[in-house]
């Protein structure tokens, strides 16, 4: 007759979810996630143009990947030059949600670099 004995399957740790190896998988989860509801947000309070709002976003990452491998006080000023842009253009909440998707996007690409 066949063996009818069952493998068990094996037990999920929340601590190897949480492990050094899945950080970068992690941090782009949470760059997404804040992507996303920062989309929301300002396509729903602040009432901007969702294609704007989505350029927006592709710019911020695109910025984040371009000046990856620079010391960091210029992403110290890019982030101030982002919140100076916004009050030019009396649009700082939605700036500040940009510029923290910058911010965001430059600790992804250094956990994944440094991994």
């Amino acid at each position: 007759m066949a063996d009818n004995k069952r493998k068990a399957a094996p037990a999920f740790d929340i601590r190897d979810l949480f492990s050094k190896e899945n950080l970068p998988l992690i941090s782009l989860i949470v760059l997404g996630i804040f992507a996303v509801v920062s989309l929301i947000v300002t396509i729903a309070v602040f009432h901007i143009n969702p294609i704007i709002a989505c350029v927006m976003v592709i710019l911020e990452a695109a910025l984040a990947a371009c000046l990856n491998q620079i010391p960091i006080w210029i992403h110290g000023l890019v982030f101030i030059a982002q919140i100076v842009i916004g009050i030019m253009a009396s649009q700082v909440p939605f700036m500040i949600f940009m510029a923290f998707i910058y911010v965001l996007g430059v600790a992804f690409l250094y956990v994944w670099a440094n991994r």
